[in-house]
């Protein structure tokens, strides 16, 4: 089964991680196809109407597309499973990539550190509360690392947010057999015995290998500070969980809660996959 990845890409050397997050991740990369999709750089849009700019940015575009491109095939994809989407935006940044990942039927969608630092910094919260407020595609949030780690921490809370997880990492690893699972789950959950086997019968339906799924103890009281310490102990590539709650700051409340939110601020080589 082919999967399928829509990662964002512009001009800037930083937008470029979720690139290289892709295309180390994977070691078969036979069944990995890609779009490339070109997001112009805000400071590039100010000033100017976009009629007016839309040469220079196919020009930019393009440019990136091809550069990012050869970085993936650089790292193994075939010519053929990457494509390549120079189109000029049409409304916001995080409009176009919407648009492109709902009509796309991606299975997640890639952005680099520049995509998360337009999320914190560059667009107003109902902006970026477009991007992560049920979009219906999972968002891999990608960190810059020398080296992309094997293994993937999956946090369950028992909320439907991280059973949609689940299902999503047993989709995207059950064909790739150098990755193993770790769960991580608070004690009430860890203890619900029925809960449990429902994760792991969700990550096992798609032929995914269950000794290829390992537990970790229950996590404590801070469960955000618990995974902080795995990740800086072991190098997982990624941590991934659902997104549930709700909190009062910007932040918390665009991640839906307090281990996203924390772990988007303060985890420094792991990427971050998020549903829900």
């Amino acid at each position: 089964m082919d999967r399928n990845f829509l990662i964002t890409v512009s001009d800037q050397k930083s937008a470029l991680d979720g690139v290289r997050f892709v295309g180390d991740f994977f070691q078969d990369k036979t069944n990995i196809k890609s779009t490339l999709l070109y997001t112009a750089t805000q400071d590039f849009m100010d000033g100017d109407s976009l009629e007016n700019q839309k040469d220079s940015l196919l020009t930019k575009g393009e440019e990136a597309l091809r550069h990012a491109g050869a970085i993936l095939m650089e790292k193994g994809f075939l010519k053929s499973n990457v494509s390549y989407n120079p189109l000029t935006p049409k409304f916001s940044t995080v409009d176009d990539i919407i648009q492109e990942a709902e009509k796309g039927g991606y299975d997640a969608v890639a952005l680099g550190r520049r995509g998360i630092s337009m999320l914190e910094q560059s667009f107003e919260e109902s902006m970026s509360a477009k991007l992560l407020k049920k979009t219906g595609f999972p968002l891999w949030l990608c960190n810059a690392s020398e080296t992309v780690g094997n293994d993937v921490l999956l946090y369950l809370d028992g909320s439907d947010a991280s059973i949609q997880m689940a299902d999503h990492v047993g989709v995207v690893l059950a064909k790739s057999t150098s990755h193993c699972i770790n769960l991580l789950a608070p004690e009430y959950v860890f203890l619900d015995s029925s809960l449990m086997d429902q994760y792991r019968l969700i990550l096992s339906r798609n032929n995914l290998d269950l000794n290829r799924i390992k537990t970790q103890l229950p996590v404590s009281s801070n469960p955000a500070q618990q995974i902080l310490k795995l990740t800086e102990k072991k190098a997982y590539a990624a941590v991934a969980l659902g997104r549930a709650g709700s909190e009062n700051n910007m932040i918390s409340r665009l991640f839906k809660g307090p281990v996203c939110s924390v772990l988007f601020k303060k985890m420094k080589y792991s990427s971050l996959w998020l549903c829900g």
